[in-house]
C-alpha cells in the first residue's frame, strides 16, 4: 500500500479523497500569500502613506508572473505513466528555466522598469513608491521564481502538505 503522502496515491484512492488533499493544503498556501499581499499593504499605508500603497498596486501586475506550471503538468504526466526519469528531467528543466527566465525577466525590467510603471499607471508621484518596491522584488527574482516552479511540481507530483508548509515558511 502507497504512503499517505506518496505521489502513488493518486492511481489508487477515489477522486474525491485526492481533490480534498491537494485542494485543502493548496487553498491554504495561497491564503497566505494573499495574507502577505494584504500585511504589505498596511505596513506601507500606515509607515509611508497613500501614495506609497498606490505605489504598491501598480507593481502587483508585475509581481504576478510566474513560471514552472508547465513542467508541473508534464512531471505529474511523466510520473503518471512511471516514467520517473523522464520526470525528472523535467524537474531538472524547470529549475534551469526558472532560473533563466528569472535573470532575463529581472534583468531587463530593471532596465526599462520606470517604462513598464508608467506604463501599468504610475504617476510622477507614485512612480518612486512604485520603483523602490519592484527593485527590491525584481532582484529576488532568480529565488522566486526557482521556489514558485518547484513549489508547483512538488504539489503536482504528489506531495501538496510539502508544497503548502514550504509555502508558508
Amino acid at each position: 500500500m502507497a504512503e499517505r503522502n506518496s505521489p502513488l496515491i493518486l492511481g489508487t484512492e477515489p477522486i474525491g479523497k485526492l481533490l480534498i488533499q491537494y485542494s485543502v493544503p493548496a487553498i491554504i498556501a495561497m491564503t497566505v500569500t494573499s495574507l502577505y499581499n494584504i500585511i504589505d499593504s498596511i505596513f506601507i499605508g500606515h509607515g509611508v502613506g497613500a501614495l506609497a500603497i498606490a505605489g504598491l498596486a501598480i507593481t502587483f501586475p508585475l509581481m504576478n508572473l510566474v513560471v514552472g506550471i508547465g513542467g508541473a503538468t508534464n512531471s505529474s504526466i511523466f510520473l503518471g505513466q512511471k516514467d520517473k526519469v523522464r520526470a525528472t528531467e523535467v524537474v531538472h528543466n524547470v529549475l534551469i528555466m526558472c532560473i533563466i527566465n528569472a535573470v532575463c525577466f529581472g534583468g531587463l525590467t530593471l532596465l526599462i522598469l520606470d517604462s513598464i510603471l508608467l506604463f501599468f499607471g504610475a504617476s510622477h508621484d507614485t512612480l518612486p513608491y512604485a520603483r523602490d518596491f519592484m527593485q527590491v522584488i525584481l532582484l529576488g527574482t532568480p529565488i522566486t521564481y526557482v521556489f514558485i516552479g518547484l513549489n508547483n511540481v512538488m504539489r503536482a507530483t504528489g506531495y501538496p502538505r510539502k508544497a503548502m508548509f514550504s509555502s508558508l515558511l
